[in-house]
């Protein structure tokens, strides 16, 4: 009993010491003047579903519309947040500093995990946020689900 009790208690300190946080590495001081933001979403390395992103769009033929559609719930997301501070994100590609969003993995629930940067003007990263973690939704298509997760990683970033 009391080897079984010492394993599990390793096995959750190793799980606990290797969890990540999403935190911010770098200073946004650089956007202090910006008012408007471009946006890069990139899904092309992500995992869907725990499948490959180039696989899950041959198996979904509705992937492109499902990527459309969280992409806008993900910029009403950012901006609910950044009206606050008198901001904009836009995805124009003709803005001063860029926030650039790699999707890492969707699960089935549309949690999202992602990788954040934010570029200056010459696509230097001058800030970044590693493993950020998003809540899906609860009920719904994949694709009201996936919405719900993007729209809370631009809440997150728009903070």
């Amino acid at each position: 009993m009391k080897k079984i009790f010492l394993s599990v208690l390793a096995v959750l300190f190793c799980i606990l010491a290797g969890a990540q946080s999403s935190k911010l590495d770098g200073a946004l001081d650089p956007l202090k003047d910006a008012s408007l933001l471009d946006v890069e979403i990139n899904f092309d390395d992500g995992a869907y579903k725990y499948i490959p992103e180039e696989q899950f769009a041959k198996e979904n033929s509705d992937w492109e519309q499902i990527k459309k559609e969280t992409s806008e719930r993900f910029m009403e997301g950012i901006n609910a947040k950044l009206r606050l501070t008198k901001r904009a994100a836009v995805m124009t590609d003709k803005q001063d500093f860029t926030i650039q969003v790699d999707i890492v993995s969707v699960d089935e629930k549309g949690n999202t995990i992602s990788n954040v940067r934010f570029l200056d003007e010459k696509g230097n990263a001058f800030a970044k946020i590693d493993n950020l973690y998003a809540s899906g939704g609860r009920f719904g298509t994949f694709c009201n689900l996936m919405g719900d997760g993007m729209e809370e990683t631009g809440e997150k970033i728009g903070r």
